[in-house]
């Protein structure tokens, strides 16, 4: 389904109401970890490097914030499919540190002397619903495809930037975002764990979940690994500051598939190594 485009300059600035009390209070209750006192200086660092570091944050802001209304509208569908509260309740919470996220990558805007402003496209793409499938199976595909795929591949890049990046400013803010996205990325497994007494009951629906993977591993390698590129070598000060590397990045999908995602899924009785490489585009 298509939808139109809202194009907006995505404001990453905290309204002077008494809304703001009541999201700092929020903020200062759910925070995984604190900050600390660093501040970023761009001095040390060749001035192309920074403003690459500048648009890679520019760009993490807009992917937080659109992350926050797949993680809205799924949790939607776990009501629908009368998921436990607990569930439900850590699915919201997953949306809004999304939004705590785009407040993260706004300040690293500011610290690195530029507007927290990013154009962007604001309109809420529509959460697949799989035509025919029963509320229970839409849940688990979309958590599957949402966290144990897509949310596993950030934790792993996450990871993999930290232990190169230098810059303690960008470290710690880079921390803050890893200390949520490992719980967006263990979700799925955990949902599984509650549902295993109906995976079991249910081996038509296990079925339709591995004919669904076939598919989605298809989708995900598009969206998150695409095609093979030439081996950049980056320089010191691309790496200081978490600049990644286009082919590291993609050897990193595909360990996190193959060796995260895929046995994960086949401790509950999900085949997902054939899934895996049987991978392509269904009608």
């Amino acid at each position: 389904m298509s939808v139109e485009r809202i194009d907006r300059v995505l404001n990453g600035e905290i309204s002077d109401t008494p809304l703001s009390k009541e999201y700092a209070t929020l903020r200062e209750q759910l925070a995984r970890c604190g900050t600390s006192t660093t501040v970023f200086d761009p001095k040390p660092f060749d001035k192309r490097a920074v403003e690459a570091a500048r648009e890679m944050w520019r760009i993490r802001m807009e992917v937080e914030h659109r992350s926050t209304t797949v993680f809205a509208q799924l949790a939607s569908q776990l009501m629908e499919a009368n998921a436990s509260l607990d569930a439900k309740a850590v699915m919201l919470r997953m949306a809004y540190d999304e939004m705590r996220h785009t407040e993260n990558c706004a300040d690293v805007l500011r610290a690195m002397g530029v507007e927290a402003k990013v154009e962007a496209n604001v309109a809420c793409a529509p959460l697949a619903v799989h035509k025919g499938c029963t509320p229970e199976q839409r849940a688990l595909r979309n958590v599957i495809y949402t966290t144990c795929m897509s949310e596993m591949v950030a934790v792993a890049r996450f990871v993999d930037s930290l232990d190169e990046m230098q810059e303690p400013y960008l470290r710690d803010r880079t921390r803050l975002l890893l200390a949520d996205e490992i719980l967006h990325g263990q979700f799925g497994f955990h949902y599984l764990t509650a549902w295993k007494d109906y995976l079991d009951a249910n081996p038509d629906e296990v079925r339709l979940l591995e004919r669904y993977l076939v598919h989605a591993f298809s989708v995900i390698e598009d969206m998150l690994a695409g095609p093979p590129a030439r081996r950049i070598e980056r320089t010191k000060d691309e790496i200081a500051l978490g600049l990644p590397e286009p082919e590291r990045s993609r050897d990193i999908f595909f360990q996190t598939m193959e060796h995260a995602t895929v046995p994960g899924l086949e401790r509950f009785g999900i085949d997902a190594g054939k899934s895996w490489r049987e991978r392509r585009r269904l009608a």
